[in-house]
Parts: C-alpha cells; structure tokens; sequence
C-alpha cells in the first residue's frame, strides 16, 4: 500500500466529478491507495465492509462459492470501473462477494459512510451514482437472461462480439481479459466447453485463437449465430 494522493483518480470519475473540488479533496484524504499483487484477496464475501474502491489498473474478480466450494465469477472489474457501492446502503454491510485481483492491480479505497455523507448535499452525484447501480443491475438482468435462456455456444459468440471495439470489423483482435477458466466461469460453463466452441467456431473459419487473442474473422457469420 501507498499514501499518494489518490484526488486525480477521483476527479475523472463520473461518482465524484460533479462535487466541489474542496468536497472531492477532503473526500480524497479520507481515501487510501491500495497495491494488490496477483492472486491477492482484497475481501472475502462475508467480510466488514466500509469502503467501496476504483480500479486505477489492473483487473479484479468478484466471485462467490456455493458450499461446494465451487467458484462462480459474477463479474470482471477494469481499470476505470468502481465497485462494492451499493453495499453502503444495506442494512447489514457485509461484502456479498470475494474480490481477488486477476493481475497486479491500484486501486482507490473510499470510506462508505463519508461519501453517504457527501451525497446528502450533492443532488447531482446521487442522480449520476442511481444512473450508474441502474445500469449495473439492467446488465446483470441481461446476465441472467443469456445465462438461462441461450445455449452456451451463443453465449460464448455473444461475449466475443461484446468485448470487440463496436465496429466488428473483419479481423479485428480482441483480448480476453482473464484465463479461458475465469471467462469459462463468467459464463456459466466448464473450460472444456467454451475450449470445444472455441474451437468448433475456430474450425469454421469464423474467429481464429491464440491464447487469449481471438481474431474476428467473419463478424457477420458470428452475428448469425447469436
């Protein structure tokens, strides 16, 4: 862990962009700047939780186990992307999930009870944080559709054509921000099903695989099959 000063971080972000810049200061002294090797566990699900964060860099994964001690990947957090926000609002405040960090990551921690605080003057940043938890949970609603209604080969060319820059150009790259098991996990499926699609889609000449670069070779015959 460091002690910079993480304000700028909190400045180019849409949660506290629209407070006064003495507000958003004091808030930034109040926040700490938190260093995660890979593997490292930021938070168990379970755990006291008093702050939320912000991803300088990095990747971070939130997860949950059933009693099994089966691993299920709710969600993949990037540089830019806040998480644990709404927690500050339940009753009982305690993380839901595990966060780890996928590879070595910087991220801003900030004090749930002293942005509760800042929100009860700023009407402008509770609109833009009920637009951001909104969002959240219109994704997540889609997360249960695809993962409840589709099968799992539209599911994996879904993801492919989600992570690519819109465009969906032929040949255009794109990366898949974890190992084929923590993306296997998101999706609901074993690393031997989405390797064997992979593969089959590979096979049809309609993406090409190395590791986890994926080339889009016919975006519109992937199109097809969502």
């Amino acid at each position: 862990m460091t002690d910079q000063d993480p304000r700028a971080t909190l400045k180019n972000n849409a949660l506290f962009s629209s407070l006064e810049e003495s507000v958003r200061d004091n808030l930034a002294e109040r926040s700490r700047r938190i260093t995660l090797r890979a593997g490292e566990i930021l938070f168990h699900a379970g755990d006291t939780a008093e702050q939320f964060f912000v991803v300088e860099s990095g990747l971070i994964k939130l997860s949950r186990s059933n009693p099994d001690g089966q691993e299920k990947v709710i969600h993949l957090v990037r540089a830019g992307e806040s998480f644990a926000e709404a927690v500050m609002f339940m009753d009982a405040k305690r993380f839901p999930v595990t966060a780890e960090a996928l590879e070595a990551s910087r991220l801003v921690g900030i004090p749930s009870d002293d942005y509760r605080s800042v929100l009860k003057d700023s009407p402008e940043t509770c609109m833009r944080l009920l637009a951001d938890l909104s969002m959240r949970l219109r994704n997540r609603l889609d997360d249960i559709d695809q993962l409840t209604l589709q099968q799992s080969r539209p599911r994996v060319v879904r993801y492919l054509l989600v992570q690519g820059s819109g465009q969906l150009q032929a040949g255009e790259e794109v990366q898949l921000p974890a190992p084929k098991h923590v993306v296997a996990s998101r999706l609901s499926m074993t690393p031997e099903t989405l390797s064997r699609i992979l593969h089959e889609l590979s096979a049809s000449g309609l993406i090409g695989v190395e590791r986890r670069r994926v080339t889009l070779i016919d975006p519109e015959g992937l199109r097809a099959l969502t």
